[in-house]
């Protein structure tokens, strides 16, 4: 499905490149060069990217609402507790720590799920005309605001949509993980790697060396030999 660009230059700076597993994220698994090796399946080559490669986003999947409102909140919450495991101020996730993860692990699969399975911009039934036709910078500016709209074509866009579902999505999910007890791994041997989401396995890569894993003591590290 192809994505609705914004106006020429992008003036209201509407997220269009939009990261299933954060940049931030990515950043930490980058070699020397700022790059990190990358297998792409569908066609059978080794790549070596930098974090804001287009192969790690969606195209404006979802609305500015939920990349710089609901979504932006779960990621910063997060990237600090992450830079307080990687430098050892967090040795276990407790009770403040816990629903961190679980949002960061949901919002990451749903993420996922999001960008193979777009929402296609929903006709409103019922509705012939509208009192005043948007123009396209109202709908962005709109947008911009976090304010939903209706389009001059009588539809609303998918991504308002898919803004919605996720968030739907990520209440479901949570009830699901509220047995989740997340352990630190830590690998002497080896490195770890990175999915495009791991679906119903409750795995978060922190670093090459460090993640994150259900069914461990939660007050266990364990390291992988």
């Amino acid at each position: 499905m192809a994505f609705e660009k914004p106006q020429k230059g992008n003036p209201h700076g509407l997220t269009v490149m939009q990261h299933t597993f954060p940049r931030a994220s990515i950043a930490r698994f980058t070699n020397g060069d700022g790059r990190v090796a990358v297998s792409y399946i569908p066609g059978k080559k080794q790549l070596r990217l930098t974090p804001d490669d287009q192969l790690f986003c969606a195209k404006r999947t979802w609305d500015q609402r939920a990349e710089q409102g609901f979504m932006k909140k779960i990621e910063d919450a997060f990237q600090s507790l992450a830079e307080a495991i990687i430098d050892g101020r967090v040795t276990r996730i407790g009770f403040f720590e816990k629903p961190v993860v679980n949002d960061f692990f949901a919002l990451w699969n749903i993420r996922a799920h999001r960008k193979s399975q777009p929402i296609v911009d929903q006709p409103i039934n019922g509705i012939v005309a509208l009192e005043r036709n948007l123009t396209k910078d109202e709908q962005e500016l709109l947008e911009k605001h976090h304010i939903s709209f209706i389009r001059p074509d009588l539809k609303i866009p998918g991504r308002q949509l898919a803004g919605i579902n996720i968030q739907m999505n990520l209440d479901m999910v949570r009830r699901q993980l509220a047995d989740a007890e997340w352990g630190i791994l830590k690998a002497d041997e080896g490195e770890f790697i990175v999915p495009d989401n791991f679906s119903n396995a409750r795995i978060v890569p922190v670093t090459p060396t460090t993640c994150l894993f259900v069914d461990l003591h939660p007050n266990l590290t364990r390291v992988l030999h």
